[in-house]
């Protein structure tokens, strides 16, 4: 669903930005904005470094660096998209979401219903939570929870219950909480009997695996049996519901998102149980299929994480299959996969038993590219005979043809034709590819990654030498290139509302020779003019344009009304970046109008030159 700008506002003014990290750490007022340990998991650090300004609603880490608003934490911590973020903060706010139009009036039905569905499955959540707690020690769960070695910590993260053995028992709790048994049936908790009154439950003596959504809501679950029981399923998931769609889900990604993006790494495995055993061992960058295949929508849900993932396949055919499917999905996707098998026949949570965790690390840093393992079982028995050749050809052009990335299928393109023992040109050719263009003509963008420049690299006066080809990539606007001293006027601007109507005075907006940077202050400057009251949120709403956002910050923690701050020592920072930027721009002009006079004499460019000189002379002495 789209969402207005006006909602969005209103959704983010009605909350604290303070609220929703205070769940996470632990924040303490420093002066005039609050101080805390950094929460993100890739940054454990002994003192607090992570500044969260109550004022303007934004965070940085002094440590880290990481950098945003409401909205960038719960996509960076939770992994929610920026729809689902919206929508959670309305829900937070009790803020009803946008009436429909007429035409919409059945979504919007659909929608009431979605929310007494998640009603009814937090029921049940909190049910089979009890059931586990009231279990004595002796009871064959508690037996088979210490057998698989799950901590308490684990059992309250991923919210696991118990199922009672009863027929009736969570039907029976449920009516107690006057739930009519249409909306549970339609939840697929209850069945209804055959020939008989009333309903039975669907999971009965399981351990309960509640199936949260990006929000942290249940919307399914999934049950193991404690005992292999005869025509019963070793594991049984809910069927699909409106609020549940398994080829949409992850399992595990709301507790394990923020891992994934600390990594930069998704591991993927098949079940619930060994993605809690891994959580447990420590390797918590983990998400679950629950039995089913991968689908392009998974693909999707990483890549909003992370482009790195590896998947776990079990050794037998079951698993290669499972691996030879999940490869196009992946590279369709744009990721970049990788494929492990672990020997003989062994589960991550067999694995990590036996051998530990850093020993499953070192494999997985080990693990191939998933393509690579594909095509050595598909050479498996390879003679190179003319018709194997072709047969193979034919089998790897659907995998060409779902890469967006060129870059990535011409490099694949040579490790195939290498292994092949072809041509490149014949390879080519034989999938469909013609040069290094799209295949089969279909016109695919190149899929570009944006090389992240270290801030603590080069000079105020320094450029790299590469000119900056489009100020926007992937819809944020790029800093790549920016000199230091123009990063440096960004994040004085911003911090403070004298330091921006400084800016203003100057009229140095024209100086600025850096197109995203200029994009920025010219953003903030329209905003900033429309209404001086939303100075304070400028940075807040100027996070989610820039694809780097910590250069919106100053380098320092130290704001006005701080201990440690010194505002005559920031005013003389200020003004000399302005002198800075100033000389830049003049000699960058100089520069370009001394090429023109040499390739076209002119008395007008030589004036031009002059006047250009003149005015770096008077910057200086002033």
């Amino acid at each position: 669903m789209r969402f207005s700008q006006d909602f969005i506002e209103k959704v983010q003014e009605a909350n604290n930005l303070v609220d929703i990290i205070s769940q996470y750490t632990q924040l303490k007022p420093s002066g005039s904005g609050l101080m805390g340990r950094c929460p993100f998991p890739d940054h454990a650090e002994k003192t607090a470094s992570f500044s969260v300004s109550e004022t303007k609603q934004v965070y940085h880490c002094f440590g880290c660096h990481k950098s945003g608003n409401l909205f960038s934490f719960l996509r960076d911590y939770q992994g929610m998209s920026f729809p689902e973020a919206v929508e959670y903060l309305a829900g937070r706010a009790s803020i009803p979401m946008p009436a429909p139009d007429k035409e919409d009036a059945q979504r919007d039905q659909a929608s009431d219903k979605k929310k007494l569905l998640l009603k009814v499955n937090k029921l049940a959540a909190d049910y089979f939570s009890e059931q586990l707690k009231r279990a004595p020690h002796d009871h064959p769960v508690k037996k088979y929870i210490a057998s698989r070695g799950l901590s308490q910590e684990v059992i309250e993260t991923f919210g696991v219950g118990y199922a009672l053995p009863e027929w009736d028992g969570l039907e029976q709790y449920l009516l107690s909480k006057n739930v009519p048994m249409a909306l549970a049936e339609e939840a697929r908790l209850v069945k209804a009997r055959n020939n008989k009154s009333g309903h039975f439950d669907i999971f009965r003596d399981r351990l309960m695996f509640p199936i949260l959504s990006a929000m942290g809501e249940p919307i399914a679950f999934g049950g193991r049996y404690l005992e292999k029981k005869e025509n019963e399923p070793k594991y049984l998931n809910s069927p699909e519901t409106p609020v549940f769609v398994k080829g949409k889900v992850l399992y595990g990604l709301s507790q394990t998102a923020r891992y994934i993006r600390s990594e930069d790494l998704a591991l993927i495995v098949e079940g619930y149980m060994d993605l809690v055993s891994l959580y447990q061992a420590g390797i918590r960058n983990v998400v679950a299929t629950m039995g089913t295949a991968l689908t392009p929508d998974h693909g999707k849900m990483l890549k909003r994480m992370t482009k790195n993932v590896v998947a776990l396949f079990d050794g037998d055919n079951a698993g290669m299959e499972a691996a030879e499917r999940s490869l196009p999905i992946l590279l369709a996707a744009d990721l970049y996969p990788k494929g492990l098998t672990l020997p003989n026949g062994m589960d991550p949570d067999d694995y990590v038993k036996k051998y530990g965790s850093e020993a499953l690390k070192v494999e997985l840093e080990r693990a191939p590219d998933l393509f690579v393992m594909i095509l050595a079982r598909w050479m498996e028995g390879y003679r190179g005979d003319a018709s194997e050749k072709v047969k193979l050809a034919d089998k790897l052009k659907p995998l060409f043809e779902s890469i967006p990335d060129l870059r990535l299928r011409d490099l694949y393109l040579a490790e195939a034709a290498q292994k092949m023992n072809v041509g490149l040109p014949w390879l080519r050719q034989a999938v469909g590819i013609q040069g290094s263009g799209p295949v089969n003509s279909q016109n695919r963008p190149a899929m570009t990654r944006t090389v992240q420049p270290n801030p603590n690299m080069g000079s105020a006066n320094q450029k790299p030498p590469q000119e900056v080809s489009s100020s926007v990539e992937g819809g944020k606007i790029s800093l790549q290139g920016a000199s230091k001293a123009e990063l440096m006027l960004l994040g004085l601007v911003l911090k403070s509302r004298a330091n921006f109507d400084q800016f203003v005075n100057e009229n140095l907006l024209e100086s600025v020779a850096h197109e995203g940077v200029k994009k920025i202050l010219e953003k903030a400057t329209d905003v900033y003019r429309q209404d001086l009251s939303k100075f304070d949120k400028l940075t807040s709403l100027l996070v989610s344009y820039v694809d780097q956002p910590e250069y919106l910050f100053q380098v320092s923690p130290a704001n006005e009304g701080d201990p440690g701050y010194d505002e005559e020592a920031e005013t003389k920072l200020l003004r000399d970046c302005f002198k800075r930027v100033k000389e830049n721009f003049l000699r960058d002009q100089a520069k370009r109008l001394a090429r023109d006079l040499k390739n076209e004499p002119s008395s007008d460019k030589l004036e031009q030159i002059m006047n250009i000189q003149r005015n770096r002379i008077s910057l200086n002495k002033g």
